[in-house]
């Protein structure tokens, strides 16, 4: 879905080589937040509005991800972005998708390895085989591992 303040025709030939499908277009700051609503709440959440203007920022603040291209972007607009691309270019979008997916799966390892660390050691320290101490060194450990 493209959401623009852009006449019909100018939204229609970006919305064509970028491949987009649904487009939205002379629509104002208030018209983009209620699209912007509309679609978070039918899809259930997970909508990323990118943005450069300030007629996008209360857009921008109501998506699940507001992104903005910063060299071209007002002072609102990053102010309320959760993300701020340095450079203008809008291909950019997918490799912050692929790197955020990488970095969820990480921190999900991380805890699992944590966590797994700590229940092996504070097994054998309730049963008596390990000294308590030597249980509270392992977790911090494990925890300078995963921070470094």
């Amino acid at each position: 879905m493209m959401l623009t303040g852009d006449h019909e025709s100018s939204a229609s030939r970006v919305a064509k080589c970028v491949g987009i499908n649904e487009v939205y277009y002379n629509l104002k700051p208030e018209d983009k937040l209620n699209q912007v609503k509309t679609a978070s709440r039918d899809t259930g959440g997970g909508l990323i509005m990118v943005g450069d203007g300030i007629n996008d920022a209360p857009a921008l603040a109501a998506a699940t991800v507001g992104m903005v291209l910063a060299q071209r972007a007002s002072a609102t607009a990053i102010a309320v972005a959760d993300v701020l691309l340095l450079q203008d270019n809008i291909s950019g979008v997918p490799f912050c998708i692929a790197k955020a997916r990488q970095t969820t799966s990480l921190v999900k390892q991380s805890v699992v390895l944590a966590l797994s660390c700590i229940l092996l050691a504070s097994l054998p320290s309730v049963l008596g085989f390990l000294p308590l101490w030597l249980t509270g060194w392992g977790f911090v450990v494990t925890r300078r591992g995963l921070s470094g």
